[in-house]
């Protein structure tokens, strides 16, 4: 007979032990999540489109390949448990305990054991920002160099190094510039982060993209329609209202809708506007998928299109969608700690009292990291003293509007440019293109400084 060992109850106030874990393992992770994420956004586009044109046996088929990447999606985002013992000295205790599987441990004085099930979950760690964006760029040269041969001959040989080379340069190529900023960003806020709340920022991120998809490609088109608008071909009325209006405004009031549904990690603005950049990079980590691969569409001209895709959605597009969610989230931040009566400047986050051991060893480890040259470097760059700060949004309306403001002048311009100079040389059609995005990255990077720098000074 084995005995009875003293049954669960709940883990005490605080209490947050966890192992160690593989700074790039949480990359690997999310880029299989941001796959598994995008078959199901198209299953579901699929589904709902099969019911727009009352094709019931398309959403019939659509719903029965849903279950399984459902399924596995929700297999995949499973908690962690870790059995934990707890040993309190009690005059009523003993100093022999039964432990599991026929094992009895001896204590030195009286002591009353407790087991308790939490959740394993270390801090979020990333790798230097730095080195991501090192492998980016080595990345972009080496794919240029290897896609090149085959704008200027045509040897099948090249088409097989180009497809050898194009592959693993789509998978960097669309992953490492979000998480590159994802890694600044948990350095820059200098918030404590479970991993698994880190991770379920973005996957937040990713999952709003689903409901936009289908506001930008089903609902928005259709009122449109049923308003007048007779085409959505490049250059007309229609596309530039999918662009500077249905896409802003979707995309933002989606992104910020699943902001508001990490409600219960939301303890400060500060923390609301890191929620608001990482389900803003984890958006653009599903789309950016899409956009590098359609950047290998015109493969006599692939070494081009692909750098230059990945290079302007690295330090353009992808920071853009963090910045602008990032005011909704902290003017959400502001809201609900203002409802609740949450005493701002203290911290409330249970992640300090971590203890992270290293499974081989059973020693708690160490795990904060130094700061980089680089690191030193921005940190100083984006340093400014409170009073030359600019006043982020406390008001969810302002913050979203303001997001949706940035995100249709960034769109509408840039259709407008090309639709002004649509009928001058190609030469001269590239060069004030070029020029245009130039100058909006450059006020991007203005604007992001400014918001990076008072979120330092945010209540946390």
């Amino acid at each position: 007979m084995q005995p009875m060992v003293a049954p669960l109850s709940p883990p005490p106030t605080g209490l947050a032990i966890a192992t160690q874990s593989s700074q790039w393992r949480t990359i690997w992770k999310m880029l299989g999540i941001v796959f598994l994420l995008y078959i199901i956004a198209q299953i579901i586009v699929t589904a709902l489109y099969g019911i727009v044109v009352d094709d019931a046996y398309t959403t019939l088929f659509s719903l029965i390949c849903l279950v399984p990447f459902a399924g596995l999606f929700f297999f995949v985002r499973r908690p962690k448990l870790t059995h934990v013992i707890l040993a309190t000295p009690d005059q009523d205790g003993s100093q022999l305990h039964h432990l599991p599987n026929s094992r009895v441990l001896k204590t030195p004085v009286t002591t009353r054991f407790s087991h308790h099930l939490i959740i394993d979950s270390p801090p979020l760690e990333m790798p230097p920002s730095s080195s991501i964006w090192f492998i980016f760029i080595t990345t972009i040269i080496v794919a240029f160099c290897g896609l090149l041969p085959m704008m200027l001959f045509e040897d099948e040989m090249w088409i097989l190094l180009a497809v050898c080379v194009g592959i693993p340069a789509w998978l960097l190529g669309f992953s490492l510039p979000v998480h590159a900023w994802w890694s600044f960003s948990n350095r820059h806020f200098q918030l404590i982060t479970k991993k698994r709340d880190g991770e379920s920022m973005l996957v937040a991120g990713m999952l709003s993209t689903i409901p936009a998809i289908v506001i930008n490609s089903l609902l928005f088109p259709l009122m449109a329609i049923y308003f007048g608008v007779k085409s959505f071909d490049p250059g007309t009325f229609g596309e530039f209202l999918l662009l500077a209006v249905s896409a802003p405004v979707g995309e933002e009031l989606c992104k910020a809708a699943f902001v508001l549904s990490l409600y219960k990690i939301i303890d400060s603005p500060k923390r609301g506007f890191q929620i608001g950049f990482s389900v803003g990079l984890g958006f653009a980590l599903l789309e950016n998928l899409q956009y590098i691969m359609m950047s290998f569409g015109a493969l006599e001209y692939s070494a081009i299109s692909f750098s230059f895709t990945a290079i302007i959605r690295g330090i353009g597009s992808i920071p853009g969608h963090a910045f602008w969610t990032g005011l909704s989230g902290a003017s959400i931040g502001w809201y609900l700690c203002t409802k609740r009566g949450t005493e701002l400047g203290v911290s409330t986050n249970e992640a300090s009292n971590w203890m992270v051991y290293d499974p081989a060893t059973r020693r708690v480890i160490q795990h904060e990291k130094p700061t980089t040259f680089v690191g030193e470097a921005v940190k100083k760059w984006l340093d400014k003293p409170v009073e030359s700060t600019i006043q982020l949004p406390r008001n969810p309306l302002v913050g979203i509007s303001l997001a949706i403001a940035g995100h249709s002048i960034w769109n509408g311009s840039s259709w407008l440019i090309s639709y002004i100079f649509r009928n001058v040389s190609d030469g001269l059609f590239v060069i004030v293109n070029l020029g245009w995005i130039v100058v909006l990255i450059a006020g991007l990077w203005f604007i992001g400084r400014e918001i990076l720098a008072s979120v330092k000074h945010l209540p946390s």
